[in-house]
């Protein structure tokens, strides 16, 4: 009987162990299970786009000033003291307006002599003619000499000619007179004002300076490693730098053929073809033109790319896998579009462009909803 007690407890204590192992050994089961989902790593949330087709051309931008095609200093033919001034600087004027008034006193006086000359000599001419006509009727009868013709002759001539002269001192005088009134010759813009009421003019002297609205242009200086992409006729647009919605289209119109000496930049013309109504005189512009690469490249924003080995990388995901793949890409110049990128992308791959340095080669992510439409916008702005 104790011999079967004992072996009834070696028994018992034997299962009694067993179960305390297995307690023991299933939490920790379970712990390893926990252990291998705690490092499983979740998909990455990243921003992508489309690769854009390779652009051809690439912006130039530059600040210039709005200005007149011509602009032309307005002075009186005749010298004289200024009795009246009609305009200040910022005025529109219109052609034919008055502009300044000088003393006309002694050009009146001038022309009142010029037309006493004139008469004086139409009564020599009228004198000259009877005795010609005389003579040439008594010359068949006769009673005169053909001398005595031929010296009538010479002074009808003569007075003929001193009564051309006169008139023709007349009509300058009239003229001179009339010059005493400065007018403008073309619609513009007055921007300076060189002369005042009481002052006296010398001949050609400079009054005012008027800038013809009929064209007006943005005036740019570009740098010299940049003016041999650019050409007389090529299309440029011209926004303004307080307004920038504020655009216009204009073309080249003259290109300068010596470099300014102190900032080594050449001076562009561009004339706006249709300038819009707030665009005035002296306001700063911004002339962007548009030219072509020497080898078309592909634009993707800077985001897209990071710097690892002393290499520049982007990665591409795989929609199928839901991976990225590291790509090795070589780069050109930044621009306010992007970074041109010359190898490494095609048209079509899908680039992340954002939190590109903490991916890695094969690493799953995902692509959040509506991001797709958010990248045909990014590809349209690269392409325009």
């Amino acid at each position: 009987m104790r011999q079967k007690s004992d072996k009834y407890e070696k028994t018992s204590l034997a299962s009694r162990k067993g179960v305390l192992s297995a307690a023991v050994l299933l939490p920790l089961a379970l712990a390893g299970c926990g252990d291998e989902k705690v490092t499983e790593i979740p998909a990455r949330p990243v921003k992508v786009m489309v690769v854009p087709k390779p652009v051809t051309e690439r912006a130039l931008t530059y600040s210039g000033v709005i200005a007149p095609r011509i602009e032309s200093t307005l002075g009186f033919r005749v010298p004289g003291k200024i009795m009246g001034r009609f305009v200040n600087v910022g005025d529109t004027v219109k052609a034919g307006q008055k502009i300044a008034q000088l003393d006309e006193k002694d050009l009146k006086l001038a022309e009142n002599s010029a037309r006493a000359s004139v008469a004086a000599a139409k009564t020599r001419f009228d004198v000259a003619s009877d005795a010609l006509n005389r003579a040439k009727f008594l010359k068949p009868n006769g009673f005169i000499a053909q001398s005595a013709v031929d010296q009538r002759q010479l002074e009808f001539d003569s007075a003929q000619s001193a009564l051309n002269s006169a008139r023709d001192q007349l009509d300058q005088a009239i003229n001179a007179t009339s010059y005493a009134l400065l007018l403008a010759d073309k619609d513009g813009i007055v921007t300076s004002v060189r002369a005042e009421p009481g002052q006296v003019v010398s001949s050609g002297q400079a009054v005012i300076t008027l800038a013809h609205s009929e064209d007006i242009e943005a005036s740019v200086a570009v740098p010299e490693q940049e003016i041999i992409s650019l050409k007389e006729g090529e299309r440029a647009s011209i926004s303004l730098w307080s307004a920038s919605d504020i655009r216009s289209e204009g073309k080249i119109r003259e290109i300068a053929g010596a470099a300014n000496p102190a900032s080594r930049t050449y001076a562009v013309r561009v004339t706006i073809t249709n300038p819009a109504p707030e665009m005035r005189i002296g306001m700063t512009a911004a002339v962007t033109f548009r030219v072509p690469h020497e080898t078309p490249a592909v634009i993707v924003p800077v985001t897209a790319l990071a710097g690892e080995g002393g290499k520049t990388i982007a990665f591409v995901t795989n929609q199928d896998t839901q991976t990225v793949a590291r790509r090795d890409v070589e780069t050109g110049r930044v621009s306010d579009e992007g970074v041109r990128v010359k190898a490494g992308l095609k048209p079509g791959d899908i680039l992340v462009t954002a939190g590109v340095q903490f991916l890695q080669d094969g690493m799953k992510v995902r692509v959040p909803k509506g991001a797709m439409t958010e990248v045909a916008q990014t590809d349209g702005s690269a392409n325009r």
